[in-house]
């Protein structure tokens, strides 16, 4: 049984579809990364997985339920910039929040707390939390009633680097050892890059790539291939580059950069015919961010 399923789902808001088409399906356990520019979709998207708005047409899916159903009752949201009663404390925000919820142990508010590092200021008044407190208190809410699926829309807004990755570490946590379903959506790729091993692509609406990171990024630097070189004659390495029509970059560590068609599987023994002996031959590998950029059908922007 899936835990997340987005069935022809769309949403239009007039004659603009915010979402079109989406169509994607995430199994129990998996921690998937849900990326796309700023007016991409992707806020829209989770607000119908958790039954926040209702799409045009198509149906989101939780646990094999329709959403909304009785099954958002194991979810655990964090989207947009959560927001609490600002004169209330942290710890009694989170009492509310269980007592709305209903079937919420007592012991999971300072358990969540803690868990979230928010257990020494839990008793002070959210209006004078950060915004980077707020993200954390956010998260101890989202996780209150132990849910099966955790649906983040930019959790680590407001968090500085080593709370991002305590925050990621977090997330592993619970994915590891409660075997919760994450659909996480960040504009911070590096870290996406570090959490998850399947992401989802959507420019304008429309999902453009569904599948493994590792796929993605080899997949697109797959159409072209960098080496850097060094040899013991780099002049020589140069006039040989010239004579196989590539345009070699001198590099500041001395090295000398080039670019050629993926296809191209002759390239290092037609070197070595020319009598260039190479020192070391490294090809560069394509991280998410350079991947994403590429995917992405013109700038990434909005209309």
């Amino acid at each position: 049984m899936p835990a997340i399923e987005a069935r022809g789902l769309n949403k239009r808001y007039g004659k603009h579809y915010a979402v079109q088409d989406m169509n994607f399906t995430i199994e129990q356990g998996e921690v998937v990364g849900f990326l796309g520019p700023n007016g991409a979709g992707k806020t829209t998207t989770l607000r119908m997985l958790a039954g926040l708005i209702r799409p045009t047409s198509g149906s989101a899916h939780i646990l094999d339920q329709r959403s909304p159903g009785s099954t958002l009752r194991t979810v655990g949201t964090m989207i947009e910039e959560p927001s609490f009663y600002p004169y209330m404390s942290g710890k009694a925000n989170l009492r509310y929040t269980a007592t709305l919820h209903g079937g919420v142990n007592q012991n999971r508010i300072d358990e969540m707390l803690a868990f979230s590092q928010m257990d020494q200021a839990k008793n002070k008044k959210v209006k004078t939390y950060s915004q980077g407190m707020r993200q954390r208190l956010g998260l101890a809410r989202a996780l209150l009633w132990n849910p099966r699926v955790l649906l983040l829309d930019e959790p680590t807004n407001g968090l500085d680097p080593v709370g991002i990755a305590e925050f990621r570490e977090s997330l592993r946590a619970i994915a590891k050892k409660e075997g919760v379903t994450i659909l996480i959506s960040s504009h911070i790729l590096a870290e996406i890059e570090k959490l998850v091993d399947r992401v989802l692509v959507i420019e304008r609406g429309q999902l453009l790539y569904d599948g493994a990171l590792h796929n993605l990024t080899t997949k697109l630097a797959g159409q072209n291939v960098t080496y850097q070189l060094l040899a013991t004659d780099m002049d020589a390495l140069e006039d040989a580059l010239m004579t196989m029509q590539l345009l070699p970059e001198r590099l500041d560590n001395g090295a000398m950069r080039v670019e050629l068609a993926g296809t191209n599987t002759t390239f290092l023994s037609g070197l070595a015919t020319q009598g260039i002996h190479l020192l070391e031959a490294s090809r560069e590998t394509q991280d998410l961010e350079g991947a994403y950029l590429d995917l992405l059908k013109e700038d990434g922007r909005p209309v």
